[in-house]
């Protein structure tokens, strides 16, 4: 299953200038992503918003949590499974054609 990931945290929080703290959050992360047995399909930051962005692949729940556990000290997480859009779209193009 292919999931979107929405990590937030706070100003205060954020480990941008500080190597050490990057380096045990998000450092850390794309090891336990491997680890874990989780594609990153992509990431993206809003830096002034505190926000990250992912599109990842597994089909397990505890994967995703195993991955996130570096960042999760930092912030909180909105994980939504997410499909296709084309393919969403051929679906119901298919069902008013039948």
């Amino acid at each position: 299953m292919v999931f979107h990931i929405t990590h937030r945290h706070s100003p205060e929080a954020c480990p941008a200038g500080d190597a050490a703290l990057t380096r045990d959050t998000w450092g850390k992360l794309y090891e336990a992503a491997e680890e874990y047995g989780v594609k990153i399909h992509s990431s993206w930051v809003e830096a002034e918003a505190h926000t990250v962005y992912l599109i990842v692949e597994t089909d397990s729940a505890e994967a995703i949590s195993g991955m996130l556990r570096p960042v999760m000290k930092i912030g909180t997480a909105n994980i939504s499974p997410v499909t296709d859009a084309r393919a969403v779209i051929a679906d119901f193009s298919r069902d008013e054609a039948a």
